[in-house]
């Protein structure tokens, strides 16, 4: 899709300075803010969009598995960010939770649709199993917290340490539906405007379109659960976490 009057562009652009005015006119603080938030995004959108160019045109399985590792990579690396685990015990458990279940279930979706779209679908499975892993994690680590004393009760009446870590894996695991829930109970919200729209702007037909997105939507739930379930068994088999 390209684009079609230049005149829309400075348009656009105008309406731009003019919001961007009344912000700086009203609260400088918010001002700042979004001008660092349009600087990340400049940023980050100039990195993806030369990475999938790259995969684009050489069209080569490695380049294409080169792009995958790095997004795993920084993945993994948001949700040890946003999870405010600064142990590196933990970098294990959450890099085999993004990696096992993307893997997984991208390699699923590749499966089913042609290989040119594994860097927008991939891109967006991501999305969601990161949100999800990061609700996760965080839910399951409080649940630690406030369950020590229960659980050293249990330990002492003869629970094993499965039994006694169970109310807390059940929360997790709640926590990493619920985030999926969410955002499938929303498609107007969520879904439309990231795989979608894009599909439609690309002149995919618009049932091909939905097809894809349920697929989608599945393969992130899927993606959900698998990463709760391989971050909890390397949690407790590698970390400190919980002990």
């Amino acid at each position: 899709m390209e684009i079609q009057s230049n005149i829309g562009v400075v348009m656009l652009l105008v309406l731009l300075a003019g919001a961007v005015a009344v912000l700086a006119w009203t609260d400088h603080k918010s001002l700042w803010r979004v001008l660092k938030a349009f600087a990340s995004l400049t940023l980050q959108m100039i990195v993806v969009g030369g990475g999938a160019w790259v995969v684009y045109h050489y069209n080569s399985i490695w380049i294409s598995v080169l792009w995958l590792v790095g997004m795993m990579a920084l993945a993994a690396g948001w949700c040890m960010m946003e999870g405010r685990l600064k142990q590196r015990n933990m970098m294990l458990p959450v890099a085999g939770a993004v990696v096992g279940s993307t893997m997984l279930t991208g390699g699923l979706l590749m499966w089913c649709l042609s290989s040119r779209a594994m860097v927008p679908v991939v891109g967006v499975l991501l999305y969601y199993l990161t949100t999800a892993v990061v609700q996760m994690m965080q839910t399951y680590a409080s649940s630690l917290r406030h369950t020590t004393a229960h659980r050293a009760y249990l330990t002492a009446n003869g629970a094993t340490r499965l039994e006694t870590l169970m109310p807390s894996v059940k929360r997790a695991l709640r926590a990493s539906v619920m985030a999926q829930i969410k955002q499938m109970a929303q498609p107007l919200v969520v879904a439309m405007p990231t795989l979608f729209c894009g599909m439609l702007l690309g002149g995919a037909q618009p049932l091909g379109a939905v097809a894809v997105t349920l697929l989608l939507m599945a393969a992130a739930f899927v993606a959900s659960v698998v990463a709760t379930l391989l971050f909890l068994t390397l949690a407790e088999r590698f970390s400190s976490l919980g002990k």
